[in-house]
């Protein structure tokens, strides 16, 4: 009974934070990207560095979207010799993926050069506020992956 009260809080709050999670945190972070890449990009960039060489199912897996659209990305970025494939010679069909060294360039640079975002966290929040927030998302991090 008091699990059932826990869940019903939580639905009330997250439908409460959720506005505010949207229109202060993920659209600013996706207008900082200039529209140069959107939102989906930037983060299979982001996983890539993060994972190094991965399989494109594994890549699918961390970005929680089908791997047919993973491979339409791949294909985009692929263009923009922002990654390499690398196939596996007892295995022709795995196909890993890993960024380029002009991939982690650009990202070195996109970074520096739109930290709007970052430097506007800093402006409005203390440094309490900012460990707090920091410590949700974590919490967030830690707990949303066992959610089927």
């Amino acid at each position: 009974m008091e699990s059932e009260k826990m869940s019903e809080k939580f639905v009330q709050n997250l439908l409460l934070v959720l506005p505010d999670w949207h229109a202060k945190l993920v659209r600013p972070f996706k207008d900082s990207l200039s529209g140069e890449m959107s939102l989906e990009t930037y983060y299979c960039l982001e996983t890539l560095r993060v994972c190094g060489a991965v399989t494109m199912t594994e890549l699918a897996r961390r970005l929680k979207v089908p791997k047919q659209q993973v491979t339409k990305l791949i294909d985009k970025l692929s263009g923009h010799q922002f990654i390499e494939r690398i196939y596996k010679e007892d295995d022709r069909r795995a196909v890993w993926i890993k960024l380029t060294p002009t991939a982690v360039s650009y990202l070195d640079g996109y970074y520096l050069k739109n930290r709007a975002f970052i430097s506007s966290l800093d402006e409005q929040l203390t440094e309490e506020e900012l460990k707090r927030l920091n410590r949700a998302v974590a919490d967030l991090g830690e707990i949303l992956p066992r959610l089927s």
